[in-house]
């Protein structure tokens, strides 16, 4: 009989923390949807002394390269107040929304102009074009969450790493590619001609270049590379992976 009662309470409490779960979730999905819209906005945001970019949401990115820092967000007022904004001591800026249990969020540009640019990291399911970045020493270009970038300009070396099916489309030249490609990324540089390239593909990630003396390629989990020029291939393939000319 005691063996029954304490099963009994178990179970009770089982079921109130349960519910009691599902109430904190209920009221937090109302809560989002109880805040009216005030309308479309742009902000000038006095952020600046910043060559390396890390935003973390579902932002329409456009960044260029122009004298002077300048830093804009347009986009409906609620989120405008919820943006977080920081330029680290290193040079990082970083925007991200500041009440991550949100899930009503309408588009939001982000316009950055930079003098120059080291790095771009760029998540949750963001799309930006970077443009007019020539004869860059070092680039690094980090993608994650379903992101979707297009860089146009030249970099003496690019270094990628793109994960969660998230992709590159490079236009301009280039005189080193560097990257990691998983979980079915992609990148589309048949119009980035570089003079070498280093990928590791997995996942069933997919690149396109244009590579003009030496092209090196580790891929695995039925990943491809197709490629235009004439190099030499060093290539390590698995899992039904493959590498192409065209």
């Amino acid at each position: 009989m005691k063996q029954y009662f304490s099963l009994r309470r178990f179970s009770l409490f089982s079921m109130a923390m349960l519910l009691a779960g599902l109430q904190s979730c209920i009221y937090i999905n109302t809560r989002d949807n109880d805040i009216p819209p005030r309308g479309v906005s742009s902000r000038t945001l006095d952020l600046a002394n910043f060559d390396q970019l890390a935003l973390g949401s579902a932002f329409t990115i456009h960044v260029e390269q122009g004298a002077d820092f300048s830093v804009k967000a347009t986009g409906e007022l609620n989120d405008l107040d919820d943006l977080e904004t920081s330029v680290s001591r290193s040079g990082v800026l970083e925007i991200r929304y500041r009440n991550t249990w949100r899930t009503r969020r309408e588009r939001m540009d982000i316009d950055i102009v930079v003098p120059s640019l080291r790095s771009v990291d760029f998540s949750g399911a963001s799309n930006s074009t970077v443009e007019g970045f020539e004869k860059v020493p070092v680039l690094d270009y980090r993608l994650s969450g379903a992101s979707k970038s297009v860089f146009t300009g030249s970099a003496d070396r690019l270094i990628m790493d793109l994960s969660g099916a998230s992709e590159l489309d490079l236009r301009g030249s280039g005189g080193v590619l560097v990257g990691d490609l998983s979980g079915a990324s992609q990148v589309f540089a048949f119009d980035y001609p570089v003079a070498q390239a280093d990928l590791d593909l997995s996942g069933a990630s997919r690149a396109r270049l244009r590579v003009a003396n030496l092209l090196k390629v580790e891929a695995s989990g039925a990943s491809s590379l197709r490629y235009r020029g004439d190099p030499t291939i060093e290539q390590r393939l698995s899992g039904g992976s493959s590498v192409t000319r065209e």
